[in-house]
């Protein structure tokens, strides 16, 4: 008799312990109930009206429908995750058969309709088959809860209530109807979803053997990682014992010289025992997620239609993807070796005339089998995510799609139409706090730009780096610089940056192929801030006035003002200059220093970051009045963008989109960075 094979039991990436009431978030990400309960609560301590919370995971905003229900019971309204639960309960719910309850029957379902999204029990399921117009359709059979759950998977969270229907074969990207109108509209290899299943269902199973592969590599870290906290609390023992014996020897006098050693190393290895185990915890969380995706895609090849299986595959292989980007980030350089040698002083025997027993020496080091397999996991994820859905000889762009695009947009309200930012609402769509930013101290946010990449390049002042985040705003890489960088401005050409450094150094720079190069720096005038470029001019706010700057440094033209922190905003079309003058936010021609207006308002105050949207909309934080200002391009009219409230605290900088309808804001407090979109209530 063959013995059985041991169920895996899925695993929580909070808790990493088998998943208790799991509950599953719009951006694929499962916890268990109690654990994403106490974390929502947990973060609505620092933002008490906010009425989403991020992912503990990648920080997708999840916004809760019932804004009059309690926050304690946010958890409980997220949808069940059967799936990951155990067998039993997968199992135990008995489903019945959807045109059997239209007519009050309750007959227990044997079968789902893949196509028609309805479950038929055994009488339902033959005359189904019968029909003409109905034969073609695919039938799976039930098992637990997993085709349920797959429909949830099947759905866009980015557009929510809208399924995917295309693939994107040059961005590997599923896509509803709204997705590609908006965001693949250029692509030239967009398909209907189902000629994808037809074509891939030959490369489902090496994406199992991949991340078979990934599980098996970071086992080998978690290993390695193990071993070293083993060889420090050995290497601890080992220098403890030695120096007792020699303090032993010393009688009182070495005994209080005792107690001031053993607290000094204890806090010392502590330290680095700390810095192990946060490290090991973030590739154990790699490691369950790597486990949980290789058991799911395993599971499901026998319970799932092609088209369930296709979507399942693309989550899987998305959230493995970024999980390993986050772990490689935050343990690439870390170590998890140390080398320890205790050196003695050589007069040990002058007890009297001692002050100190010795001190430690740490060298840190990643070992050579965290390194190769840290790289052989790279290679897997490229090689997982290389892994296509189909090969087409042929390429279809988005408006080779517009006919079946049709009966799925409103044609009244094009998906297109620029929204108007006076009469639009604004949404949160992203969040993130120090911990996702990480940094030697709390960063501090002063300053950034988009690139032609729709790349978002900001400045962190304290850590003395740039951070890149992509188009989705995941967090990509760090750039150091020798200073403080309070803001940044593109230059002349698409790679041109131009870098600020406080009481220091104006940088220009290149940034080709994700390398950052400096290729020239020129003094900064005192107490610049802000700054901008306009031609062949560098602009910056200082204390007292706008210098207007040729590229070798010489001041042109210095326009008195008041007021610290001054950013600066600039317009190509028009030539004009946007600033601070204590109070008021000044619009100013170049040419002539004239003022084209002056806005102030008593709801505006604290003016620090600013910025033009494609239409010379200025926006404007409000650092005292802890708001986000609107003003429009002639200065007459101005109105609150995002209100007080206790999330926003402090904003300081401000960058906007120069072609999409979105913004990103910083601030002093819990939330660093903060990512805004318009949308039209009436669309």
């Amino acid at each position: 008799m063959a013995e059985a094979v041991p169920m895996y039991k899925f695993r929580c990436l909070i808790c990493t312990e088998p998943y208790k009431e799991p509950r599953l978030l719009l951006c694929g990400h499962t916890f268990c109930c109690r654990c994403l309960s106490s974390y929502i609560n947990a973060e609505y301590v620092t933002a008490d009206d906010r009425l989403y919370f991020p992912c503990p995971v990648c920080e997708t905003p999840t916004y809760n429908d019932d804004v009059n229900a309690d926050v304690s019971t946010w958890a409980t309204c997220l949808p069940k995750n059967d799936l990951l639960a155990s067998s039993t309960a997968q199992m135990s719910g008995v489903q019945f058969c959807d045109p059997c309850l239209r007519g009050k029957e309750y007959n227990p379902a044997e079968v789902t309709c893949t196509e028609c999204e309805e479950k038929l029990c055994i009488q339902c399921r033959i005359h189904h088959e019968r029909s003409k117009l109905l034969a073609t359709h695919q039938l799976t059979f039930i098992s637990g809860n997993v085709g349920l759950l797959a429909g949830v998977y099947e759905m866009c969270h980015r557009h929510e209530g809208n399924p995917f229907g295309f693939y994107c074969v040059d961005h590997s990207a599923m896509c509803c109807n709204t997705c590609v109108l908006v965001s693949h509209r250029q692509c030239n290899n967009v398909k209907p979803i189902k000629d994808v299943i037809n074509k891939s269902t030959a490369n489902l199973s090496p994406v199992e053997v991949e991340l078979k592969e990934v599980t098996e590599e970071t086992k080998k870290i978690l290993e390695e990682d193990n071993l070293g906290i083993a060889a420090l609390n050995a290497k601890e023992n080992e220098i403890l014992t030695g120096m007792t014996d020699r303090i032993e020897k010393a009688k009182d006098k070495l005994d209080n010289l005792k107690k001031t050693f053993q607290s000094e190393i204890a806090d010392m290895f502590r330290e680095r025992r700390e810095q192990l185990l946060t490290r090991r915890k973030c590739v154990n969380a790699f490691h369950i997620n790597a486990e949980n995706s290789h058991q799911l895609i395993a599971d499901l090849d026998q319970h799932l239609s092609d088209r369930h299986r296709f979507v399942m595959r693309e989550h899987t292989k998305n959230e493995i993807s970024g999980h390993y980007r986050r772990m490689d980030k935050k343990t690439k350089t870390e170590p998890n070796r140390f080398d320890i040698t205790l050196k003695l002083d050589e007069t040990i025997d002058k007890i009297v005339k001692m002050t100190t027993v010795g001190h430690v020496e740490i060298t840190s080091s990643l070992s050579p089998v965290s390194q190769n397999t840290n790289d052989r996991i790279s290679s897997l994820i490229g090689s997982l995510l290389s892994i296509q859905a189909t090969n087409f000889a042929d390429s279809t762009s988005t408006s080779d799609l517009a006919g079946s695009l049709e009966h799925l947009t409103d044609p009244t309200t094009p998906v297109t139409t620029a929204v108007d930012v006076w009469t639009g609402t604004v949404s949160c769509v992203h969040a993130f706090n120090d911990s996702t930013l990480g940094g030697v101290m709390k960063p501090w946010l002063t300053g950034g730009i988009f690139t032609d990449n729709n790349e978002l390049l900001i400045t962190d002042y304290r850590n003395n780096r740039l951070l890149l985040f992509d188009e989705n705003y995941s967090y990509q890489r760090v750039y150091k610089v020798d200073g403080c960088p309070t803001d940044i401005a593109r230059g002349r050409t698409s790679d041109d940056i131009i870098v600020s450094l406080y009481q220091n150094s104006i940088l220009r720079c290149t940034l080709q192929n994700g390398q950052l190069s400096v290729i020239s720096s020129i003094d900064a005038p005192p107490g610049t801030w802000g700054i901008e470029a306009l031609g062949d001019n560098i602009l910056a706010g200082t204390d007292d006035s706008v210098k207007v700057m040729s590229v070798d440094g010489k001041v042109t033209n210095s326009i008195q003002k008041d007021g610290c922190y001054t950013y600066l905003a600039v317009s190509t079309s028009k030539s004009t200059v946007y600033h601070r003058d204590n109070y008021d936010v000044v619009c100013r021609r170049l040419d002539s220093d004239a003022v084209v207006y002056r806005y102030s308002d008593p709801g505006l105050s604290g003016s620090r970051g600013i910025g033009l949207d494609r239409n010379d909309n200025v926006y404007v934080c409000g650092y005292s009045s802890r708001n986000v200002y609107l003003i429009s391009p002639d200065g007459s009219r101005g109105r609150i963008l995002l209100p007080k409230r206790s999330s926003i605290i402090k904003p300081w900088c401000i960058v906007v989109h120069p072609t999409k309808q979105e913004f990103v804001v910083t601030y002093e407090g819990s939330i660093l960075l903060e990512v805004y979109r318009f949308s039209d209530d009436n669309m």
